[in-house]
C-alpha cells in the first residue's frame, strides 16, 4: 500500500442499456461497476466529473447521487437495477452491507459554466466556499476480491439520478445499408448533431433505437473524427441499423483522488 501518498483513479462506467434516455429523479443512472486503487484505507479528497451535454450542448446539470461499496465474503454487491429504473425496496436491501462510502454531488455549485460546449466540468472545489465541498471519505476495499490485482484492491461505484440526466446525442447512422460487424477500422457516416461537436478520439461508442432507447449495439472506439458527419472506429462489435441513434458507452468520466 501507499502511505503518505496519493493516487488518481480515472473511472469509467458503462451504460449498456437505455443510454439515450432522459432518466427520472430516484432511477439508477448505473449499476455497480468495479474499480480498483492500491490496497489500504484511504481518504477520498478530491472529486472531478467530465459530465456530457444532450445533444452536442452542455446543459444545466442535475444532481448525482455516488455510492461506493465493496465486496462481502468474496461477493460483490448485488446488483440495484437497470439503468433508467427505480431501485427495489429488495434491491436496495441485499447491498446494505456492501456500501461504504455516499456522496451528493450537487450540479449547481460543482460545475463549470458553459465553455466547453458540448459538455461539463464538476469538481469538489467549485463555488466560493471549498470547504463545503470537501469530500474527505475514507474508503478501504477487498484485495482479496476474485481477479484483482495483486497490491491492489476492488471498490464498486454506483449512481443515482437525482434530475432528467440525458445523455443522448441526436448523431445517427446514416447509411441506408446499415452498419455490418467489422473487426477493422470502419468510417461511419452520420448525420444529425455534429459528430466533432460530441466525441473525441478515445471514446467508445454504443448505438440505441433513437426513440425509446431499446436494441443496445456495441460498436468500438473512436479512432479519429474527419469531419462533422464521420467517425472513424477500430472496430464494429455489433451490427446496427441506419438512423439508430449513436452514443457513449461511457458517457461519465470520475477522476478520483486519493490520499493515503
Amino acid at each position: 500500500m501507499i502511505k503518505g501518498g496519493y493516487h488518481l483513479a480515472r473511472v469509467k462506467p458503462t451504460i449498456d442499456v437505455l443510454g439515450n434516455v432522459a432518466y427520472d429523479a430516484g432511477d439508477v443512472l448505473f449499476d455497480w461497476y468495479k474499480f480498483e486503487i492500491p490496497r489500504g484505507s484511504c481518504a477520498l479528497k478530491t472529486l472531478n466529473v467530465i459530465h456530457p451535454g444532450t445533444n452536442g450542448a452542455a446543459r444545466t446539470g442535475t444532481d448525482i447521487e455516488l455510492i461506493f461499496a465493496t465486496s462481502v465474503d468474496g461477493i460483490a454487491p448485488p446488483s440495484l437495477g437497470d439503468p433508467d429504473d427505480a431501485i427495489t425496496t429488495i434491491a436496495a436491501t441485499a447491498c446494505k452491507n456492501h456500501i461504504i462510502g455516499h456522496k451528493y454531488l450537487d450540479a449547481d455549485v460543482m460545475e463549470n459554466s458553459d465553455e466547453f460546449g458540448s459538455y461539463n466540468i464538476w469538481t469538489n472545489t467549485a463555488g466560493t466556499s471549498t470547504s463545503h465541498y470537501e469530500i474527505n471519505t475514507v474508503l478501504e476495499g477487498d484485495p482479496t476480491y476474485a481477479g484483482t490485482t495483486s497490491g491492489y484492491q476492488t471498490i464498486w461505484i454506483a449512481a443515482i439520478a437525482v434530475g432528467t440526466n440525458d445523455f443522448g446525442t441526436d448523431v445517427a447512422l446514416n447509411q441506408a445499408g446499415h452498419q455490418a460487424i467489422s473487426t477493422t477500422p470502419v468510417d461511419l457516416i452520420v448525420t444529425g448533431t455534429d459528430a466533432d461537436d460530441v466525441f473525441a478520439v478515445g471514446d467508445e461508442l454504443i448505438s440505441f433505437v433513437a426513440a425509446d432507447g431499446s436494441s443496445p449495439k456495441l460498436i468500438g472506439t473512436v479512432t479519429s473524427i474527419p469531419d462533422a458527419d464521420s467517425i472513424v472506429v477500430d472496430a464494429v462489435a455489433e451490427a446496427f441499423n441506419h438512423t439508430t441513434e449513436i452514443c457513449f458507452r461511457r458517457p461519465l468520466t470520475f477522476n478520483l483522488g486519493f490520499e493515503y
